[in-house]
């Protein structure tokens, strides 16, 4: 029985709510003089402050409220004006890219392609006509029978100059070495040399590197046309040559002097100059220096020339690399220009569904809570403890939580 009389009750007081719940509702829609306060203590005091009639009036308001705004057709139009201004900037900014993206696969892609191609073709040709760089077609045979030249006439050089320099400065001749070749070519220099000392050893070995350097310094100054220091450096090296020469045929020639007879007078540069081994050894050595020293010219000449070819193939290639980042750089451009509009898209169709939507403005919680406000101080009044007190502001905070994401900000 007191089961049946407390489900009495509660229906009872649940038909008392909703009959109070429509005055709400038509008290707020016909009586603009009462501000949500006096709606909300008003309310209060004729549901005696329930927690569940605060729940159906907060419901009602908003329904009301939001139904209100959206038959306000001037205020919806206000308040999606920001949104179409938004929708119009996105197609722009849409057109834009589009345009900018079709001109880069259009045109500018197509033209950087084209420009790598064309600087393959003319490394091709650079390499099938390397005249057309270095204005000789043999530059790269000449070059390396120039190294093979080089190569030989240095070892030569070497032995040569070790051999002269030992026989002119340390050697003893003996009744059997009056020949020029075994004079000048000693197949024992390096070795007497070492067992003779280091210097001496040091001395053989270096000597033949100062006539390759005065050959590289032939080179240097017809290179930079400094004519007159070139004759110099030659015509020291002939004086050098010379000394050897006269060295080695003096010693030859007192040699046959202390082994003859006869009446022979002192060598001399008269009898120098009239010797042919004196005029052999320098032509064994001075000439094939002055050889040595305009091949190496030559060689030098072709290895530019090869340089130079090599320097117009890179600068090519650099431009092609070049090209490459700036086609990829535009690939990049492109990518971003087509996620752009698909997200520019994206909001547009968020903006349109805002537009078909209906806004509410987010002062409309101030109302709410103009009304909860006065409803608090009825129940204040009212005698009402803290508890209830609380428990009617958590409903209202609660409320406010679930209908903000209907209310939209105007920006």
């Amino acid at each position: 029985m007191e089961n049946s009389r407390l489900l009495t009750g509660l229906f009872r007081t649940k038909t008392v709510v909703e009959k109070n719940v429509e005055t709400v509702s038509t008290n707020i829609q016909t009586d603009d003089r009462k501000t949500y306060t006096e709606h909300g203590f008003i309310q209060a005091s004729r549901m005696d402050g329930a927690l569940a009639g605060l729940r159906v009036c907060l419901h009602k308001i908003y329904q009301d409220f939001k139904q209100e705004i959206k038959d306000d057709k001037a205020t919806q139009y206000e308040l999606k004006r920001p949104y179409r201004v938004k929708i119009e900037e996105r197609r722009g900014d849409i057109a834009r890219l589009e345009k900018r993206n079709e001109k880069v696969h259009a045109e500018e892609i197509p033209k950087v392609k084209e420009k790598m191609e064309q600087l393959k073709e003319e490394i091709a040709y650079i390499r099938n006509n390397p005249q057309e760089i270095t204005g000789d077609k043999t530059n790269k045979v000449s070059f390396f029978i120039g190294v093979i030249i080089l190569c030989f006439l240095t070892l030569y050089l070497g032995v040569f100059y070790s051999s002269a320099s030992y026989s002119a400065f340390f050697k003893e001749f003996k009744g059997n070495e009056t020949g020029i070749a075994g004079s000048i070519f000693d197949a024992k220099a390096i070795e007497n040399a070492f067992r003779d000392g280091i210097t001496e050893l040091i001395l053989i070995l270096t000597i033949p590197f100062v006539f390759i350097a005065m050959g590289y310094l032939i080179h240097k100054f017809q290179e930079h046309k400094k004519y007159f220091q070139m004759t110099v450096v030659i015509l020291v090296t002939l004086a050098f040559d010379s000394i050897l020469a006269y060295e080695i045929t003096e010693k030859i020639y007192t040699l046959t002097k202390n082994n003859s007879f006869q009446n022979t007078p002192d060598y001399s540069i008269q009898l120098a100059l009239q010797s042919v081994n004196f005029w052999l050894i320098i032509f064994a050595g001075f000439i094939v220096y002055l050889v040595w020293g305009f091949i190496f010219d030559f060689t030098m000449e072709a290895h530019s020339k090869n340089d130079k070819l090599g320097v117009a193939i890179r600068e090519k290639e650099k431009q092609i690399k070049d090209s490459f980042a700036e086609l990829t750089d535009l690939k990049n451009q492109t990518e971003k220009m087509t996620h752009a509009v698909a997200e520019h898209n994206m909001e547009i169709n968020k903006l349109h569904k805002l537009l078909e939507s209906s806004i509410i403005p987010k002062d409309f919680e101030l109302h709410l809570y103009g009304f909860t406000q006065g409803w608090m101080h009825w129940m204040k009044q009212g005698g009402k403890d803290e508890d209830k007190l609380q428990e009617a502001n958590e409903i209202v905070q609660d409320f406010v939580k679930i209908t903000s994401c209907e209310l939209q900000e105007i920006k």
